[in-house]
């Protein structure tokens, strides 16, 4: 799944252009998807597409997401303020007993799995103002180069709104049709949402929901037990001592060894064994890349959003996070 960041930076979006989905080409073909299912009719879903707003501003709103467009010190800058760390520090401490169990159970540090959900949301102060239909009908129909990617997500988004009693014209979240505190896919909110709250249902805008599920997701997002890795690192930032011709930068797994890497890189503060799989970042601030090494932990916290910027903001403000609550 490729994940989509929402944030407060989004665009101010102009009014949605109504528009008869239900009459369009590929209607049909999830129609007939959905209520091949059972749980739908073909009448049901066309009324609904029939009710969506199309709205070209939230295609916009996706391809000009800051981590696309922004460089390493800009985009940084969005998510290393004060406010959001000191918030960070105060939902740790009001949702302790969540945050503990879910560390407990998956291995995910506490501040990471804040710091994500600070990141996505603002610790659940804004998840979103669009009609999720909306969004996933507008980039599901027509976006230019994503339309399988989200017309997988609406007709998930229908089998979400089935399983869990929703009102599929109800629903709110971003641009990108992501939803709750934790921003989850309706493929991954079915998939990997937990109801953690225990209260019969699962539901992201609940902040023990959310934080349990970010768990979850980091540690089983690629199959069982794959994931994050308890008490490992995440990333260091290193010195390289000559120009590692031929060694790939910011990928998406960590494609070397420590024994391919570690000529290049100087000053590392922890010792690795030779075989252990690593990345090399290379963060653009000016004339010279700024360097880190990146751990399988990073990898799966770009599984969240396969952006580099993304996920180092998310483990930078992790950091910041733990930094704070010691000291106060």
């Amino acid at each position: 799944m490729m994940r989509v960041t929402f944030t407060v930076l989004s665009l101010v979006l102009a009014p949605c252009v109504l528009a008869d989905y239900s009459s369009h080409p590929k209607a049909a073909q999830l129609a007939d998807e959905l209520a091949a299912t059972g749980e739908y009719t073909r009448a049901e879903v066309l009324d609904v597409l029939r009710k969506a707003q199309r709205n070209p501003k939230l295609i916009e709103s996706e391809r000009k997401a800051p981590e696309r467009t922004r460089t390493w010190p800009e985009y940084r800058s969005i998510f290393m303020d004060g406010s959001r760390v000191a918030n960070g520090v105060r939902f740790l401490r009001k949702h302790y007993p969540s945050l503990a169990r879910a560390s407990a159970e998956y291995g995910v540090p506490k501040h990471v799995i804040a710091a994500i959900i600070g990141v996505e949301t603002l610790y659940g102060g804004y998840t979103g103002p669009h009609p999720v239909i909306d969004s996933l009908a507008t980039q599901g129909f027509d976006h230019p180069t994503r339309t399988p990617f989200f017309f997988s997500e609406l007709k998930e988004y229908f089998l979400l709104c089935r399983e869990m009693g929703f009102d599929p014209l109800a629903q709110k979240g971003s641009y990108a049709g992501a939803m709750g505190l934790s921003q989850f896919m309706p493929s991954n909110y079915r998939r990997l949402g937990l109801d953690y709250d225990g209260d019969g249902r699962v539901n992201l805008w609940s902040p023990s929901d959310a934080i349990g599920s970010v768990a979850n997701y980091l540690k089983n997002f690629r199959g069982t037990n794959t994931g994050w890795r308890a008490g490992e690192a995440v990333a260091f930032p290193v010195k390289i001592s000559s120009p590692p011709e031929g060694v790939a930068v910011n990928q998406k797994t960590p494609t070397h060894t420590w024994a391919a890497l570690s000529a290049h890189v100087e000053e590392l503060p922890v010792t690795l064994e030779a075989t252990q799989a690593v990345g090399l970042l290379a963060l653009q601030t000016g004339a010279e890349p700024e360097y880190w090494l990146a751990l399988p932990n990073f990898y799966s916290i770009l599984s969240y959003n396969p952006r580099t910027y993304y996920a180092m903001a998310v483990f930078q403000v992790s950091q910041a996070i733990a930094a704070a609550d010691l000291a106060d």
